[in-house]
Order: C-alpha cells, then structure tokens, then sequence
C-alpha cells in the first residue's frame, strides 16, 4: 500500500463532502447515478484513515517501546502503520537510503544540520537522526502542513531520542508560505546558516523552486545531498527537477538514482552539491 499523500487527502474529503442528488447520461438517455465520487471514496478509504491515525500512531509508539531507542520507534511505526492499513510509513528500503543520503553528507567530524521539507508522521525524521547519533550537538529542522501529522511527529521523536543530543525544530509549514522568511528565521533565531542533509517529501511541485531557494541563499555546502521521494510516483511532476539536479546538466549536483520495490514500486534520487557557477 502507498504512503498517503496530500492530494489523495483532498480527493477523499471531496468524495466525502455532501453534493446534491445528481444524474449522469448516457449517449442513449438512460440516467445512471452520479458514483464515481463513492468509487473514489471506496479506493481510497483504507488509505484516507492516515490523515486521522497519527494521533493513537505516536500513542502506540510511546506506550510500546523504549525512550531513545531510534530502531524501536521506526520498526513499531511500520508495523502499526502496515496492521491497520495506514499507507503512512515509507518502507525499509526509502528508510534506509535516507540514513544514507543523511550519512553521505555528514562533515568530517562534528554536528550535523539537516533540513526536511514534508516529515508527515516523522518516520523520514527518525530515519534522518538514525544517521545522527553520533553527532552529538547535530540539528534535524522538520516541516509539516498538516498540523497533525506534525504533533505526531513532535511526540515521536521526542520519544525516540530521549537523552540523545539532537535537536529537534520541528515547524508548521504550508505549500503557500515563503521558504526565505524561514531560512532567514533559522539564521537569526538559530544560528543555522548550511545544511549538511535536505530531504524533501513535501509538495512536489515544489521540489525544484525550494531547491534554487535553498542553493541561492548559500544553504548548501560542497558534500552536501539532497533526497527526494516519488520519483518514478510522481515522475511527470519531477521531469523539470530532475533535469535540473542530472549530473550531465552541469548544476553543480552529481545525482544517483536508486530504484525502490517494497512497500509499492517507486525511485528516489540522491543529489550531491559540489558547487556551481550558474543556476
């Protein structure tokens, strides 16, 4: 089953929202009901649960497993999310090469500081400080649209990462808000000025404006990686950055792509900033 996404949220709730009795025609005259909406509704219930589970997830994460213990919290996240048919957990294989994307990008020695645009339930964020726990001192900022998922987010790594030395920023973000007023508050208000990690699972459309933002403002340094989710999912979505960050387009990004079978076929692309004179 898929991770449920924004825009499969906002058919559901059109499914779900009250309409007036309608008739469909055919080419002959005969009515029929208008049922693609409950069609719709029917395809997609089992995955719409997501958006209203995260809440008894965290419980069940913080009730079942052992304070700071990354592993436990992720692998009690997957099989909640797989017993009821959330669809809200990402899978070994995209969990995995997040910790790897994050640890590719780790400096030589030191803190770390990873920024992550879409945490949805925090599975991606646990994954990010999996590569962390090392690097004590590191920083994971974490961005969410939906205020729940990202209260759930807020108790799960909290959880996880009791007496560890990360620190968590979590915030609320929506697709229409301004990535710069954010930056510029991490500098200011944090002190935060280059990510060593970025993993973007939020609005695909937005993949590519966020990442010219984000190299623009000098956020990147040389070593630095970019994940991004849905690459085969939302393939016609992701042409244009994914022409961007091809390593024989000459942005500065040097990227591998690396393809996903499990929980539902699907590719993930792993850029690395080296630097560039022009965007």
């Amino acid at each position: 089953q898929e991770r449920l996404g924004r825009s499969e949220v906002l058919l559901v709730r059109s499914a779900l929202a009250p309409r007036r009795p309608m008739a469909r025609h055919l080419r002959g005259g005969a009515a029929v009901p208008a049922v693609l909406p409950l069609l719709l509704l029917l395809l997609l219930a089992p995955q719409a649960a997501s958006q209203d589970a995260s809440p008894q997830l965290a419980h069940h994460i913080v009730a079942n497993t052992p304070a700071g213990n990354i592993r436990a919290a992720l692998d009690a996240f997957v099989a909640f999310s797989e017993s009821h048919g959330l669809g809200m957990h990402l899978g070994k294989e995209k969990s995995d090469l997040i910790e790897v994307s994050v640890g590719h990008g780790l400096p030589e020695s030191g803190p770390a500081v990873v920024f992550e645009m879409g945490c949805h339930a925090g599975d991606g964020t646990l994954s990010a400080m999996g590569a962390l726990k090392e690097r004590q001192g590191s920083t994971v900022i974490s961005t969410e649209e939906n205020k729940k998922w990202l209260e759930a987010t807020k108790r799960v790594v909290g959880h996880a990462t009791t007496g560890m030395d990360i620190k968590f920023l979590p915030f609320s973000f929506g697709a229409d808000e301004d990535l710069d007023l954010l930056l510029d508050t991490l500098q200011t208000k944090h002190g935060i000025t280059h990510f060593d990690s970025v993993i973007f699972d939020h609005d695909e459309h937005l993949f590519l404006t966020h990442l010219k933002i984000v190299v623009g403002r000098g956020f990147l340094r040389p070593g630095s990686t970019v994940y991004v989710d849905n690459v085969k999912r939302k393939g016609k979505q992701l042409r244009k950055y994914m022409e961007f960050v091809n390593t024989k387009a000459r942005k500065g990004f040097e990227t591998e792509i690396r393809h996903i079978r499990k929980p539902y076929p699907d590719a993930v692309a792993i850029s690395t900033w080296w630097g560039a004179s022009e965007l």
